[in-house]
């Protein structure tokens, strides 16, 4: 049984490092990964009922993502192919995943509409008509108090539920694990490397500054995060590897007999 372990801070750093040496091995191929998804779920998402699939094979393909982290740490070529390995392997367990991953935003959501939507919707229409008097300024602060109160009442929510599904789709599909215990597999090695996880974070968060007035000019809000992927997603790869996987160990994945032995 697979088990997870504590890796010191700095860690959370070198996690980036790693995934950016990874991008470097195959840069072109990962560019044009992330295009392509980014292309294809800018379409999807905007059909009916489609959407919710998409979201709902979202760790179907991280996994095939991982698969192609892998198979570029192992030195072999970067292929699109890789993305249909949660396909193939594990699918329904990683579906639930998903809908487990957009049941729990719903609930957030639902969450932070109840304590602050009037709020909310108040701070929006101050902000779009831009109308401030000594009438009403008292009614503005209180909608900005409460509805900041709910966003981090979410923020607060939206950490322990991003824990949970950062390692479980691999959890689930290497290890055969089912979607609960990887789930809270995945929390408690997120709560084990609190640390880590705060300077991976705070340093996804800079870049994420950085590259925000490319997406505030073309207009599209999410840009930022796709330009990051390329980086990302094989840094997710290593603090799996890192914490899922003892050193001496055989790369995930590998047809070894002792590949699932605690860390």
């Amino acid at each position: 049984m697979v088990q997870s372990r504590s890796v010191a801070a700095s860690r959370g750093l070198r996690w980036i490092g790693e995934g950016f040496a990874l991008f470097k091995k195959s840069a072109a191929m990962w560019l044009m990964i992330t295009l392509g998804l980014f292309v294809a779920f800018k379409i999807i998402l905007v059909i009916p009922f489609i959407g919710i699939f998409a979201i709902l094979c979202l760790p179907i393909i991280l996994v095939g993502l991982m698969e192609g982290c892998r198979a570029v740490d192992l030195g072999q070529p970067l292929k699109p192919a890789y993305l249909l390995s949660g396909f193939m392997r594990n699918t329904a367990a990683l579906a639930l995943l998903g809908a487990l991953y957009l049941f729990g935003n719903l609930l957030i959501l639902l969450i932070i509409t109840t304590l602050g939507g009037d709020s909310l919707m108040q701070v929006l229409k101050f902000s779009a008509e831009r109308k401030v008097t000594p009438e009403n300024i008292h009614l503005i602060r209180e909608a900005v108090s409460k509805a900041t109160m709910s966003v981090m009442v979410g923020w607060a929510l939206s950490l322990p539920l991003t824990m949970a599904c950062w390692f479980s789709p691999l959890l689930v599909y290497l290890h055969d694990i089912r979607p609960l215990p990887a789930m809270g597999m995945s929390l408690k090695a997120g709560l084990q490397n609190l640390m880590p996880f705060l300077l991976f974070g705070a340093a996804g968060f800079l870049a994420l500054i950085i590259v925000t007035p490319v997406a505030m000019a073309t207009r599209i809000l999410d840009l930022g995060m796709w330009l990051l992927a390329p980086v990302v997603i094989p840094s997710i790869y290593a603090s799996y590897r890192d914490i899922f996987v003892a050193v001496d160990a055989p790369p995930p994945g590998s047809a070894a007999p002792d590949s699932d032995k605690p860390a």
